[in-house]
């Protein structure tokens, strides 16, 4: 089982302080039960500015900006795909050996 947090989890922002608490509360509730489902493996994965069809509603323009500002401040220097959050969720599924953990696929933004 996989649960999707995000980066808010560990980064919070003023403007988002709600889904930051609902992001590590879904990171927390991963561990717990990977404790009391066990041997059922429970993991998150936290990704950070994806580009999906969530920002269709912005411009293309204003769209494409904030993606470039974004990367720009980034130490991957690019926005995420959802092929990206894809294979961290495959890995986790395929990896016996993981469970209660969080998987961070933010392009470094939580240390950048």
């Amino acid at each position: 089982m996989t649960f999707i947090s995000g980066f808010l989890s560990e980064r919070p922002s003023s403007s988002s302080v709600l889904q930051g608490a609902i992001n590590a509360a879904l990171e927390s509730l991963a561990r717990g039960l990977a404790l009391e489902l066990s041997p059922v493996r429970v993991n998150a994965v936290s990704p950070g500015l994806i580009d999906t069809p969530l920002w269709a509603k912005m411009d293309e323009a204003s769209r494409n900006a904030m993606f470039e500002r974004v990367a720009a401040n980034l130490p991957a220097k690019t926005i995420g795909r959802p092929s990206d959050i894809a294979n961290a969720v495959l890995f986790l599924m395929t990896t016996p050996f993981a469970t209660g953990t969080t998987v961070r696929v933010d392009g470094g933004g939580v240390i950048g």
